[in-house]
């Protein structure tokens, strides 16, 4: 429009000046060619010519933007149908996030052609299909993904597997990531994906082995990754306990990394089983070396309940204890065990009312009441240490209670 106003004003002030010189003087002009003749003012033969000209432009703007107009009427269409396809998709995305998933699968299904990237639309679309119930709408929408992008394999299998795990198809997740795995075997989500799977599956002997990739990967942190190899092996060692697989046992202990064997809650653990095979010696040898390391009250507690040869040397072992380590609940109560073992039972009564003075705990009473109705004689002490650890541990229970129900309350607290 402007170039339009410009060529007008241009125009205008050349025929302007073409008046002005034609009035003073418009000129003679002849033209000859043969028998035929033009003769005018020179002024009228310019316009005339001018006015030829222009036609002849004109005529020719014309045909090059009739013969240009199917393009571009193409181009406009498309532009109208991209940008339709824009909105059709941004409803899409808006539908998924709101959960009407057949509105969001609806929109993304129709905008995926010319929305310029498909393979996000049809991965979309899989969610809300499957959101909405359809594993066979969802595994089409994954297999258009893969269509329009053949290069995404990892991308869209990934995807697969995520809504797969999500439907509580964890061995068709498996097989996927499996190939995905073949594909990029170091590729971190994949990794952590199979770790996933593999616990929805109890497969610990598999993720066990995809431990030692796990932690090349830097997937979780240090501190994260061994609670999980400690979780582990401890499902490894009561899968061979209930199997009978008793030699698997001291195998799964060995494999451990030397820093996770040296942890306490480890070691009682392992300690656990050995003793519920009968391999007390093991267990005593490697509570004692806990205890060396590290002064926790499980090892010392487990330490009262194992049962030495020698129970005269294992009493004067804990006994050693006390005074480097203080008169602890936990090991006057292993101390009192120990005094029943080697048939001390005065002392034995003096260390377990000990215990109770200092932490009084239901194990303490009914050891103490246990040693009052066989040993000592005395059935009213013994209905008394009963009756104390049965209130000591309702009343725990009832803290623990308290305890669990007390976010409800003051979330009920703060809605009032």
């Amino acid at each position: 429009m402007i170039r339009l106003l410009l060529y007008s004003l241009i125009f205008l002030i050349v025929a302007v000046y073409i008046a002005l010189i034609a009035k003073e003087d418009p000129g003679y002009a002849l033209l000859s060619h043969g028998n035929w003749s033009i003769e005018g003012t020179l002024v009228l033969l310019v316009t005339a010519l001018s006015l030829l000209i222009g036609s002849i432009l004109l005529l020719v703007y014309l045909l090059v933007k009739t013969i240009k107009f199917p393009g571009k009427l193409g181009n406009w269409n498309q532009n109208r149908k991209t940008v339709k396809a824009i909105q059709s998709c941004n409803k899409g995305y808006i539908e998924l996030a709101e959960g009407n998933w057949r509105e969001a699968e609806k929109h993304l299904r129709k905008s995926a052609n010319s929305s310029g990237m498909p393979i996000l639309n049809y991965l979309a679309a899989a969610r809300a299909a499957q959101e909405d119930g359809s594993q066979h709408r969802r595994d089409n929408y994954l297999l258009q993904a893969h269509k329009s992008d053949p290069q995404a394999d990892i991308a869209i299998g990934l995807t697969q597997a995520e809504l797969q795990i999500k439907d509580g198809q964890a061995e068709q997740a498996l097989a996927t990531l499996m190939h995905l795995k073949s594909v990029a075997p170091k590729h971190k989500q994949v990794l952590k994906m199979l770790f996933r799977v593999y616990q929805k599956l109890n497969s610990w002997k598999d993720l066990e082995a995809l431990l030692p990739e796990l932690r090349k990967s830097n997937i979780f942190e240090h501190s994260v990754l061994s609670q999980y190899e400690q979780s582990l092996s401890k499902q490894l060692m009561m899968q061979a306990l209930q199997n009978k697989n008793h030699g698997d046992l001291a195998a799964i202990w060995n494999r451990l990394p030397k820093a996770t064997r040296a942890e306490p809650e480890m070691i009682y653990f392992y300690c656990q089983q050995l003793l519920s095979i009968g391999e007390e010696s093991t267990a005593l040898g490697l509570i004692k070396e806990g205890i060396k390391h590290h002064w926790h009250t499980s090892l010392i507690l487990l330490y009262g309940i194992a049962k030495e040869e020698d129970v005269s040397k294992q009493l004067e072992t804990a006994e050693s204890w006390l005074s480097d380590n203080g008169r602890s609940s936990e090991l006057l109560l292993t101390l009192g065990r120990l005094c029943i073992y080697n048939q001390l039972w005065g002392k034995a009564r003096d260390y377990l009312s000990e215990s109770i003075a200092v932490s009084p705990s239901t194990e303490a009473f009914e050891v103490l009441g246990g040693l009052y109705e066989t040993q000592l004689a005395d059935s009213v002490e013994a209905m008394n240490c009963y009756r104390e650890g049965l209130l000591l541990s309702a009343q725990s229970k009832e803290q623990v209670s308290i305890e669990d129900d007390l976010p409800v309350m003051m979330a009920l607290s703060a809605a009032c």
